[in-house]
């Protein structure tokens, strides 16, 4: 997990330091109201950027905050994930709060039955690789 989060940071810094242009760290920092010190820690990919940053990056580059971190175009899932997202965003808006709660149960009782099926498949990967070790190693 630790992986996939050194790899957003670092993506989503290239893009910080693509947006900036010419700018100076400093320079682009302070249109951010932040310090030079965070914003280099942000664009280096030492630290992933919150979705407060990235908002305030769309706000001053006049970009979207997908934008900022896709680029012109969004990859297809992505973009069709974005207008999911949206549209289940729409429906719940729509709904009072007693039915809002039914859905996040739904989804959390969905979520943690996913992470135990995971574990049990990560169990089920391990004993194979070791019974794998013990024929390749003798």
């Amino acid at each position: 997990m630790r992986d996939s989060h050194t790899l957003i940071a670092a993506w989503v810094g290239r893009r910080l330091k693509q947006l900036r242009g010419e700018r100076t760290q400093q320079e682009f920092a302070d249109l951010l109201g932040l310090s030079q010190a965070q914003y280099n820690r942000y664009e280096t990919g030492k630290r992933l950027a919150h979705d407060k940053v990235l908002e305030q990056v769309a706000q001053v580059c006049g970009l979207s905050p997908e934008q900022v971190i896709w680029g012109d175009e969004l990859p297809a899932e992505a973009g069709s994930r974005l207008e999911a997202a949206r549209e289940f965003a729409a429906l719940l808006d729509l709904l009072d709060d007693a039915a809002k709660e039914d859905i996040f149960v739904f989804l959390k009782h969905k979520a943690e039955e996913l992470a135990r099926q995971r574990r049990a498949e990560a169990r089920q990967a391990l004993k194979a690789l070791e019974g794998f070790a013990k024929k390749a190693l003798g």
